[in-house]
């Protein structure tokens, strides 16, 4: 048994888990607040504007270690690192990633914005043809050339 190696387990009491309130629901308005989010709290700047991982910090990025790390790239589709629904994400934003440079937010947002960051993030994997991304590419049909670009600002 693993706990057995650490005097902790027998010493200390497990944290309370984290409470991830009801989603709310992923409208067009909440998909744009979370770019709105993502933008603001510069998200972008590890992940890359477009979420590709790309950001301007990308490549100066390390773990605990001090061993490279590259920010997840969310136009991959593939599965995060603690699980793969939306519940999952939300929980990597308001607990952080430890061993990693992903911050907690819980300080930043409130539970509705980290929803809301979720369903934006969700309009960036293309290749899972996300219910978030079907609502965003209808909207912006009929919306072009109306966002800003993000991570910089526009005269």
């Amino acid at each position: 048994m693993v706990k057995a190696f650490s005097p902790r387990w027998q010493a200390e009491k497990p944290g309370a888990p984290i409470t991830i309130p009801p989603e709310t629901a992923p409208t067009v308005e909440s998909i744009l607040h979370g770019r709105e989010l993502f933008d603001k709290i510069q998200c972008w700047k590890c992940h890359g504007p477009e979420g590709r991982g790309d950001g301007p910090s990308a490549l100066t990025l390390t773990d605990t270690k001090g061993n490279p790390i590259r920010p997840y790239d969310f136009t991959t589709g593939e599965r995060f690192k603690c699980g793969a629904s939306n519940q999952d994400l939300y929980r990597i934003f308001m607990t952080g990633l430890d061993g990693t440079p992903m911050p907690s937010f819980s300080d930043n947002i409130k539970p509705e914005e980290a929803w809301d960051l979720v369903h934006f993030l969700r309009t960036l994997q293309v290749t899972l043809k996300t219910p978030e991304l079907a609502t965003f590419q209808t909207w912006l049909k009929g919306h072009p050339n109306t966002l800003k670009p993000i991570g910089q600002e526009v005269p």
